[in-house]
C-alpha cells in the first residue's frame, strides 16, 4: 500500500508549472501535514474551478490561500514522479522530477476579497515535472 511506502514521514510535494513557484512555507510550515492534507489541498480527479475549488483548502487555516495547484492524477503517481531521479529546475533548484506523461493541472491565484469570500482565477495547464520534497 502506497501509505507504507512513505513510512513515518509525510508526504510533501511543492509544484512548479510554467508560473513562480508555489513555495513551500504556505503549505509546509506545520509540522502536521499528512498525506489525506495534501490530498484535500492538491489532488482531483478532474479539472476544477478554483472558486468553488478553494473554500475546502481555506477552511483549514481560515484564511485565504494566495496560490495553490490541484493535480489532476492518482496520488500513486505523483508519489511515483517523485520518486524518480532529480532534474534541474527553472529555477536552478535540484528536486525537480519528470513524469512520465503529461499531468493535468489547475492553477488557482487569488485575486482579491478576504476569508472566507477569497476570490481565485483559474489556469488549466499540463506539465512533465513536479517540484518535490518528499
Amino acid at each position: 500500500m502506497m501509505l507504507n511506502l512513505l513510512g513515518p514521514f509525510p508526504l510533501l510535494l511543492v509544484l512548479l508549472g510554467s508560473w513562480e513557484p508555489v513555495h513551500p512555507l504556505d503549505d509546509w510550515a506545520q509540522s502536521s501535514v499528512t498525506v489525506q492534507t495534501f490530498m484535500l489541498r492538491h489532488l482531483r480527479p478532474r479539472p476544477v474551478n478554483c472558486q468553488t475549488a478553494m473554500p475546502r483548502v481555506n477552511l483549514q487555516d481560515k484564511r485565504c490561500k494566495p496560490k495553490n495547484t490541484f493535480l489532476h492524477d492518482s496520488l500513486d503517481n505523483v508519489v511515483a514522479t517523485c520518486l524518480l531521479p532529480n532534474r534541474t529546475c527553472r529555477k536552478g533548484q535540484y528536486n525537480c522530477h519528470q513524469s512520465a506523461n503529461c499531468i493535468g493541472m489547475t492553477y488557482c491565484c487569488r485575486t482579491g476579497g478576504t476569508y472566507p469570500n477569497c476570490r481565485y482565477s483559474t489556469t488549466p495547464q499540463n506539465q512533465l515535472y513536479l517540484h518535490c520534497f518528499l
